[in-house]
């Protein structure tokens, strides 16, 4: 039984007549007569009483015509469906983010893509970007924010954001206390560093402007996101090198202060990876989007308000 078998039955009991079906099936009347003959004789039962003056359903073939056109209903479904999923109208797309998922760039991302996409379901994975990297390769998400540089021709990088690095200091501390902060005043208080493996670069990049300022980096506590790293600091276990305008404002217990020199060469960056060969319409959306609200001078105002 095929699914031509359905549309066959359906224009017969729709016009009860083989030769207005076979019109509407753009086939000639005998095939269509033969076909229904197979199908009934597939089925064990009659579907239609035929005469010369008329074509009437029988009780089985007004159930077998119900479920048929339920059938192809479900068909033509699975091909809008599946439509929409080729246009990147519908589906699901796997998202990796190593930083908090409530930044003020990641919600206008989401915000603007759930708008264009209402349709696309959004899973969240919270991961470094070594083990997104990897998820990346391994095609178990379409697409993450890393922390660049990250050394992969497989991928290709889309900017998100560059973020002065300040210092994050409990309110109180003296360092709390001055407008900027030398980076060689540092030498001998405890450091609150983000794992080496969230972002290596951005780590070695930390250290060395540490052994130019004439001290060795030596991390007393480390965490794996800025919301850990707050907490501490907001606990007076130590200073942090955090990104200016992540997001809004950091937690009460917390300032921010400019570093001097400031360190441009290590700016927190942010990039959009997903592999060079894309995988659907789904990733070709979210791209276009990161790039509009990059783009989006209004976006960018809002995050550093």
């Amino acid at each position: 039984m095929e699914l031509r078998h359905f549309r066959y039955a359906i224009a017969v009991a729709d016009t009860l007549h083989f030769g207005r079906a076979a019109e509407r099936l753009h086939i000639s009347q005998p095939p269509l007569s033969q076909q229904i003959k197979q199908l009934e004789d597939e089925l064990g039962v009659r579907l239609f009483d035929r005469t010369q003056r008329r074509v009437q359903l029988t009780a089985a073939g007004e159930l077998f015509v119900q479920e048929a056109r339920l059938v192809l209903s479900q068909v033509d479904h699975a091909g809008t469906v599946g439509e929409r999923i080729r246009l990147g109208e519908e589906g699901q797309l796997f998202i990796g983010v190593a930083g908090p998922a409530d930044a003020d760039y990641f919600v206008e991302i989401m915000r603007a893509f759930a708008l264009r996409h209402p349709h696309v379901r959004v899973t969240i994975r919270n991961l470094s970007t070594a083990e997104q990297v990897r998820a990346i390769q391994e095609k178990r998400l379409h697409a993450g924010f890393v922390t660049p540089p990250v050394d992969d021709p497989d991928l290709l990088f889309e900017s998100v954001l560059h973020e002065p690095i300040v210092l994050a200091v409990p309110r109180g501390h003296a360092l709390a206390a001055r407008a900027r902060v030398p980076l060689a005043a540092l030498a001998g208080e405890s450091l609150i560093l983000f794992s080496r493996t969230m972002g290596p670069g951005f780590f070695d990049a930390i250290a060395s402007a540490c052994r130019t300022a004439g001290f060795s980096l030596k991390a007393r506590h480390e965490v794996e996101n800025l919301h850990s790293a707050y907490g501490l600091v907001a606990a007076g276990l130590g200073v942090s090198f955090v990104p200016a305008g992540l997001q809004s404002d950091p937690p009460k217990g917390v300032v921010l202060r400019p570093l001097v020199p400031q360190l441009p060469h290590i700016d927190c960056e942010l990039a959009l990876a997903y592999r060079r060969e894309l995988l659907c319409d789904l990733v070709r959306g979210f791209v276009a989007v990161v790039r509009d609200v990059r783009a989006n001078p209004r976006a960018r105002r809002r995050r550093s308000a």
